[in-house]
């Protein structure tokens, strides 16, 4: 059972009017989204990936 309320609802009403502009093609999605930020003209800031920590439960 999906879990419902008027903001999810929303959101997921956005995020599929956006996946059919673009032909719920992820490639076009992507392309599209690179062009909006490069139109923007905010900097842009690219971290480094950072390595995965184990974080063990205490038992």
């Amino acid at each position: 059972m999906r879990y419902s309320d008027s903001i999810i609802d929303e959101v997921r009403a956005t995020r599929d009017a956006i996946a059919k502009e673009h032909d719920d093609d992820i490639d076009k999605l992507a392309e599209a989204l690179k062009a909006r930020e490069a139109k923007s003209g905010r900097k842009l800031v690219r971290l480094p990936p950072r390595e995965a920590t184990l974080v063990r439960k205490a038992s």
